[in-house]
C-alpha cells in the first residue's frame, strides 16, 4: 500500500490524502468479494476461478498506467485486490487438488514459506525502486507485478493436478450452501472466530512493529527492518519442516500453542517499552519476542488451513472457503485503522489491547472449537 501511495503521488497531480482515500476505498470494496464468490467457486472449481482471479489482478496493475483521477485509482485497487481475494479463497481447494488429500499440512507449510519469500523479495525490489527514485523504476515494479500475475495464469492453465476436482468431493451430496448455511454451522463459526484472532496477530509485522520499534522505542530503522527480515527467514526456512513434523498432530492443539506463543510474544514486545539503562536488554527482548512470534505463525497457518478443509463439507464447500477467506479480508481491512489508532495513543496501548483481544478470542472461540472437535 505504501508503494502504491508513492507511485500515484509521482504519476498524478492528486494530493496524498485523496490518493490514500482512493486506495482505501478500492481495497475496502474488494473485501466483500469472498462473500460473493462461494457458489461461483462451487460451479467453476478452484483452478479455473484462480485463473480468472490472477488475470483480474494483472489487469488491475496494467490500469495503474492510466490512473490519473480518484475513480480510476479506486478501480485499479479494487481489481488488484479482488483478484488476490479470489486466489486465496481458492487456495485451499488448489492444495487439495495438488496433494490429493495426502500431506496437505506440508503443502500449506510450503505455501506459507514461498509466500514469505515472495513478500521479502517484493519488499527488497520495491525498496530498491524507491531508492533509485525514478519514474522508470516505479513503472518497472508495476510491469513486473502484472507479468507475474499473467505468468501465474499460464502456469495454472498448463498445470495438471494430482487429483481431479470430482475426486475430491463426495458424490452423494449436491446441495449448494450459502454463507447463511456456513454461519449456522456452529463449529465452523467458531473456527472463523479463532482465525480472526490469528489474522489480527498476523498484522503485527506489516502494521505495528516498525512504527513501535523506531518511533515509540527510538531504536534504529535498521534494527526494526532486521526484525522483519528475521521473521521472514524463520517462517520461510522452517514452515515446511515444522508442518511436516506436526502433520499427524491435532491441528486444534497446534492452534492452541500458537495462541499461547502469540500471547507470550505480545508480553515481551510490551516489556521492551520499559526503559532499560542497557539498550542491549531491549534489543534482546525484541529478538526473543520475534522468535516466539514467528514460531506461533509457523504453527498456526497450516493448522488453521487444515481445519478450514476438515470442518467443511467435501462437496459444494465454496461458501465455507469464502467465509474463511472473509476473516482475512475483514481483518486486513480493519487492522490499519485499529493499529493506527492504538499506536497514536501510546507505546503500551497496542500490546495491552492485543493481549486482551487474543485472550478473549481464545477463551470464546477455541474452547468451544475444542469441545466440538
Amino acid at each position: 500500500m505504501a508503494f502504491m501511495m508513492i507511485y500515484f503521488d509521482r504519476t498524478t497531480t492528486l494530493s496524498l490524502s485523496v490518493i490514500g482515500l482512493s486506495i482505501s476505498i478500492g481495497r475496502t470494496l474488494s473485501s466483500i468479494v469472498p462473500i460473493l464468490i462461494g457458489q461461483v467457486l462451487d460451479k467453476l472449481g478452484p483452478k479455473k476461478l484462480s485463473i480468472y482471479g490472477d488475470f483480474i489482478s494483472g489487469m488491475g496493475f496494467i490500469m495503474c498506467f492510466f490512473a490519473r483521477d480518484p475513480i480510476t485509482i479506486i478501480l485499479t485497487q479494487f481489481l488488484t485486490q479482488t483478484g488476490v481475494h479470489i486466489f486465496w479463497t481458492c487456495n485451499r481447494g488448489l492444495v487439495s487438488l495438488a496433494s490429493g488429500n495426502s500431506g496437505t499440512k506440508t503443502w500449506f507449510g510450503l505455501i506459507a514459506s514461498i509466500r514469505n519469500i515472495g513478500l521479502g523479495l517484493g519488499t527488497f525490489f520495491t525498496s530498491l525502486a524507491l531508492e533509485i527514485n525514478s519514474d522508470e523504476s516505479l513503472h518497472l515494479v508495476i510491469i513486473a507485478s502484472a507479468l507475474l500475475f499473467f505468468l501465474s495464469c499460464l502456469a495454472l492453465l498448463i498445470w495438471q493436478p494430482t487429483s481431479t476436482e470430482e475426486e475430491t468431493v463426495d458424490a452423494g451430496e449436491t446441495e449448494r450452501r450459502s454463507l447463511k448455511w456456513v454461519f449456522a454451522d456452529t463449529t465452523y463459526r467458531r473456527l472463523l472466530i479463532v482465525n480472526l484472532g490469528l489474522v489480527l496477530a498476523a498484522m503485527v509485522i506489516p502494521l505495528a512493529i516498525v512504527v513501535y520499534v523506531t518511533e515509540q522505542l527510538g531504536l534504529s530503522p535498521f534494527f526494526s527492518g532486521s526484525l522483519v527480515i528475521l521473521n521472514t527467514v524463520i517462517v520461510a526456512g522452517l514452515n515446511t519442516h515444522v508442518a511436516s513434523w506436526t502433520k499427524n498432530h491435532d491441528p486444534v492443539k497446534n492452534i492452541k500453542w500458537s495462541y499461547f506463543f502469540n500471547i507470550f510474544s505480545f508480553v515481551l514486545f510490551w516489556m521492551a517499552s520499559i526503559t532499560f539503562e542497557n539498550k542491549l536488554v531491549t534489543y534482546s527482548i525484541l529478538i526473543i519476542a520475534m522468535l516466539i512470534y514467528s514460531l506461533a505463525e509457523i504453527l498456526s497457518t497450516p493448522a488453521a488451513n487444515m481445519l478450514c478443509i476438515d470442518l467443511a463439507p467435501r462437496k459444494n464447500n465454496g461458501s465455507y472457503m469464502a467465509a474463511f477467506q472473509m476473516t482475512w479480508s475483514v481483518g486486513m481491512t480493519l487492522s490499519p485503522a485499529i493499529f493506527g489508532y492504538l499506536l497514536d495513543l501510546n507505546k503500551h496501548s497496542t500490546w495491552a489491547v492485543l493481549l486482551l483481544l487474543t485472550i478473549l478470542i481464545f477463551s470464546v472461540g477455541f474452547r468451544k472449537l475444542k469441545e466440538d472437535k
